[in-house]
């Protein structure tokens, strides 16, 4: 997210920025420059801030994370969070990517703290934006989707401080109305149609 190319360019550099560039100091709630301590900051594009005095650039770039559709006991998974953002809202289990991380290692580790189980990809699904809103500033995501089953058979759940419970549903009994994310609405819609479209054409056989 963080860099500096020096000088932030001409002032006809910011006067190009469409309305919705504005929208930036909104999203970070910045008023002083993160480098410098400055007070003199400005849209530099859509997604950057710069700072007059410095030069320094902060790029709100999007921030990947994961989630696993973890299959089990004939349903799906959903983790009820215990924390803002969406606090109480049903979830799937997952999380940001850390430095140096695949998605699919990101997914297997955000689970295993989360539940306190290992569990096997079956395969990618798709990916959704998201906004995440945490203490005043307004995160963009690429949400990217997994399903999975636990790799142990006797799997014993163990729910961290992140989730105050977790529930089994099976597919066509989701409360789709206490899902926390629309990213997460839209995946397990697309989960539940694969899973029809896949019953038809076995039947079709």
């Amino acid at each position: 997210m963080f860099n500096s190319y020096g000088a932030c360019g001409s002032l006809a550099s910011f006067r190009k920025i469409d309305k919705g560039g504005f929208e930036l100091i909104e999203y970070t709630g910045f008023i002083y420059c993160p480098k410098c301590g400055g007070k003199n900051i400005e849209i530099y594009e859509k997604n950057a801030l710069c700072c007059k005095s410095c030069g320094y650039i902060y790029f709100h770039n999007t921030c990947a994370a994961t989630a696993g559709i973890v299959e089990i006991e004939g349903g799906v998974l959903l983790t009820i969070r215990a924390h803002e953002p969406k606090a109480g809202m049903y979830d799937l289990p997952g999380g940001f990517m850390d430095y140096d991380e695949s998605a699919e290692q990101a997914l297997v580790r955000e689970i295993r703290e989360e539940l306190d189980i290992d569990v096997k990809i079956k395969y990618y699904l798709t990916s959704f934006p998201n906004r995440y809103i945490y203490k005043n500033v307004t995160y963009f995501t690429a949400d990217l989707f997994f399903v999975c089953v636990p790799a142990d058979e006797n799997v014993r759940i163990t729910g961290n401080e992140e989730i105050s419970t977790w529930k089994i549903f099976k597919p066509d009994a989701l409360p789709w109305d206490k899902i926390g994310f629309e990213s997460n609405v839209k995946a397990l819609k697309l989960y539940c149609e694969s899973l029809r479209t896949a019953k038809s054409e076995f039947e079709d056989i």
